[in-house]
């Protein structure tokens, strides 16, 4: 017996649906690096959860990991793929690149100096730790100013806050989701000038000699800052000018 109209529509609905679960989990990475820009509460956040030995979460504390981690928001949260829990993994060090480019103090040509201190910190979130009231999205177009980092950008939708803000609790706490502190300093393993340094790697790998002047050719330009920007920028933080001088010795 042929089926109805619509039993047939339900039938293409439903395997449409299958096809986009199917690629949306081909796509979705092994970890995903969240930036939090509030040093101070990102570090109270860790040391809580780290030290935490109750049954349950204080709403308080919660309330804090969705106001400061998540950003207070439920959709559209940027995060970037990883391969490792390694902080020194490129997908990392672009995201940390891709997050601060766009700020002035990030810039060879205008600002003023960043400060000597930790200002940011970063979780490596394993995908499997995700709740299943959290989805991830692959958008390289929403990604603004670092184009290497692109293929790395996705967006989190959330459903319950709460819920995800405990499941990062209880990673950090179980220590199956990795963090890092990010300086200026050079005391840590996050100090911009060595995640710049690893991104820069990168994209030399990918992208061949990288000149300001001379942008690769599929380098292409940000939302507000063009490629030679984005290049000059990298190069600044990773502090190259020294290796690139024409007046070294051979």
């Amino acid at each position: 017996m042929m089926p109805s109209v619509s039993n047939l529509f339900q039938r293409i609905y439903k395997s449409f649906g299958k096809a986009k679960s199917s690629k949306s989990s081909e796509l979705c990475p092994g970890n995903l690096v969240r930036l939090c820009r509030n040093r101070v509460d990102f570090i109270t956040i860790i040391n809580e959860a780290i030290n935490h030995t109750n049954q349950s979460w204080d709403q308080e504390l919660i309330d804090r990991v969705i106001q400061y981690v998540l950003e207070g928001t439920d959709s559209g949260i940027s995060v970037y793929s990883s391969d490792t829990l390694d902080p020194l993994d490129r997908g990392h060090a672009l995201a940390v690149i891709a997050e601060g480019i766009s700020q002035d103090n990030f810039r060879s040509s205008r600002g003023s100096k960043r400060k000597p201190s930790c200002t940011r910190g970063s979780l490596i979130i394993p995908t499997s730790c995700l709740p299943k009231t959290t989805f991830c999205d692959f958008t390289p177009e929403n990604n603004l100013d670092f184009y290497p980092a692109n293929q790395h950008h996705f967006d989190l939708t959330v459903n319950d806050a709460e819920e995800l803000a405990v499941a990062l609790l209880d990673g950090i706490n179980q220590r199956i989701i990795a963090w890092s502190i990010l300086g200026n300093d050079g005391k840590f393993v996050g100090s911009y000038r060595l995640q710049a340094a690893v991104a820069y790697s990168h994209c030399l790998q990918a992208f061949g000699k990288l000149n300001p002047s001379f942008p690769p050719s599929n380098w292409v330009d940000g939302r507000t800052i063009t490629a030679s920007e984005q290049i000059d920028t990298l190069k600044y933080l990773a502090q190259t000018v020294a290796v690139d001088s024409p007046n070294l010795d051979a």
